[in-house]
């Protein structure tokens, strides 16, 4: 027996003009297809009070046949703490993005941005977005750039660079926010620095193309959700990584480039790093394949580590994981996840329950890293499919933690719907993050752990996971000097 399925988004809007174009735009690209648009009768009224936005709301459903099993609604909620968002002041918003390693210089012009459009810029620039991507970038003012000049680098059928740029810092504007959609300002300044003037939870839809624009994007999300989300099909969720780590010779005191030894591609390969404004190849990465299973992973991960080793023939070199063993050369341990659809909610549940119990953990000179590197929900999309999850530092510092990162990634990958808890989201959880308080951070630990262990599935991952947590939670940290050959056992190690 089937039955109908509601499948959709619903977003909270301001009430005005804006919430209704974008209606209007909604139902005309709808017309004749499978989606239905509903929306509550504050949407079309602006005398709504802004602080009552939160109850207004624009829906999105796709009506699918399921059988009588599955749950008979899914929603996801775009910008569900509008209201909170809405009582934060002008510097408490300002302070957060700051905190997050953007520099930011908050309008007071309220929701308002057209009235930024008489101050004086050589670059200024809107950005809307809607869930993690760009809709639509625009310049302002007379002196605003041409996005289309070649000396930005665009190809045909390709952004800019500058575009790229400009939708990075909007959605991750929004993100540090807790708004899914919005519009940010940003000055481009002539030396090449961003600054975001202005950020707004309702973007300006008054133009008939940017409403356009922003309609197709809700309706491609609701169906790649529906597709990716297993409702169609069944399709396994692999777990992949590109971890690095340092070659440092301790006689001298100095790096050793890892292209010495290794080529660009392969399971080891050689990745580049900007050092003192010069292009370099100082970093070891491993690349194995990706598992359906944390095991699988490691097994794989094995055999990325011997082919290093069996190519890096300096045995007296040390080789240094973690956040920032030397001074100047980051590492980052990405993790790769594909059959799984990207959303907001994942990359908070993977701030949250992997990215905070690992900054516990990690050296105190491997916080330096950040803001730059390492900031809260890091992704990349890849070409070939699924995307990247750059926020955590290199994880190769011993089997125990290289463990408890693959097996709690796993974890959420599956679960995280059930994974709720958001102590970032708290501005003293937030800060301590990004300036490495490890023991304020480690206060909500045991609550984080709780939610995991509570899953039905924690237990195939148990014997990966509860040691972690419980390193973390005693206050222990690692050691980003150790030559990280011992722990991982390999053979001859110095």
């Amino acid at each position: 027996m089937e039955r109908f399925r509601r499948f959709g988004i619903r977003i909270q809007v301001i009430p005005g003009a804006s919430a209704q174009k974008l209606l209007e735009a909604l139902n005309v690209l709808a017309r004749g297809g499978r989606y239905r648009i509903y929306a509550s009768k504050g949407v079309r009224h602006p005398s709504v009070s802004t602080l009552a936005a939160s109850r207004e709301w624009i829906e999105i459903s796709l009506d699918v046949m399921a059988v009588v099993a599955a749950d008979p609604e899914q929603l996801f909620t775009i910008n569900k703490d509008l209201a909170k968002f809405l009582e934060r002041s002008t510097l408490d918003r300002q302070n957060r993005l700051m905190v997050s390693g953007l520099k930011a210089s908050l309008s007071s012009a309220g929701n308002h941005p057209h009235k930024l459009q008489n101050r004086k810029f050589i670059r200024r620039f809107v950005v809307q977005v809607f869930h993690l991507q760009a809709t639509s970038i625009a310049p302002l003012g007379a002196l605003a750039l041409d996005l289309n000049q070649p000396e930005f680098g665009e190809e045909e059928g390709h952004s800019s660079l500058l575009d790229r740029r400009l939708e990075k810092i909007a959605v991750r504007t929004l993100y540090a926010l807790n708004l899914q959609m919005g519009e940010v300002t940003i000055n481009a300044g002539e030396d090449g620095r961003f600054t975001v003037e202005h950020v707004s939870p309702m973007p300006d839809f008054r133009g008939e193309e940017r409403a356009e624009q922003a309609a197709k994007a809700v309706l491609n999300t609701v169906l790649e959700l529906y597709q990716q989300s297993g409702a169609e099909k069944e399709q396994q969720t692999l777990l992949g990584m590109d971890p690095e780590f340092l070659l440092f010779n301790r006689a001298t005191g100095k790096v050793i480039p890892a292209s010495r030894y290794l080529e660009l591609a392969g399971e080891a390969g050689c990745d580049s790093l900007r050092y003192r404004g010069e292009r370099r190849f100082p970093l070891v990465e491993l690349r194995p394949q990706p598992g359906g299973e944390p095991r699988e992973v490691l097994v794989h991960l094995l055999r990325a580590f011997r082919l290093a080793y069996q190519s890096i023939d300096d045995k007296a070199l040390q080789w240094q994981a973690g956040g920032m063993p030397q001074r100047g050369f980051p590492l980052g341990g990405h993790l790769h996840f594909s059959g799984i659809p990207l959303t907001f909610e994942l990359l908070q549940a993977l701030d949250n329950y992997l990215a905070l119990p690992v900054a516990v953990l990690e050296d105190q000179r491997g916080s330096q890293r950040r803001p730059r590197y390492g900031f809260l929900g890091d992704f990349r999309l890849q070409r070939h499919g699924g995307f990247e999850y750059r926020t955590l530092p290199s994880f190769l510092v011993s089997p125990l933690v290289t463990k408890g990162v693959v097996a709690i990634a796993a974890l959420i990958a599956g679960h995280e719907e059930h994974l709720k808890r958001r102590p970032l989201l708290d501005d003293r959880i937030y800060t301590a993050f990004y300036k490495g308080d490890q023991n304020q951070l480690r206060e909500v630990l045991p609550e984080l752990h709780a939610d995991l262990s509570s899953l039905a599935a924690y237990s195939k991952y148990e014997s990966y996971i509860a040691p972690f947590m419980e390193a973390a939670c005693s206050g222990r940290t690692w050691d980003e000097t150790t030559d990280i050959r011992k722990p991982w056992k390999l053979e001859n190690h110095s």
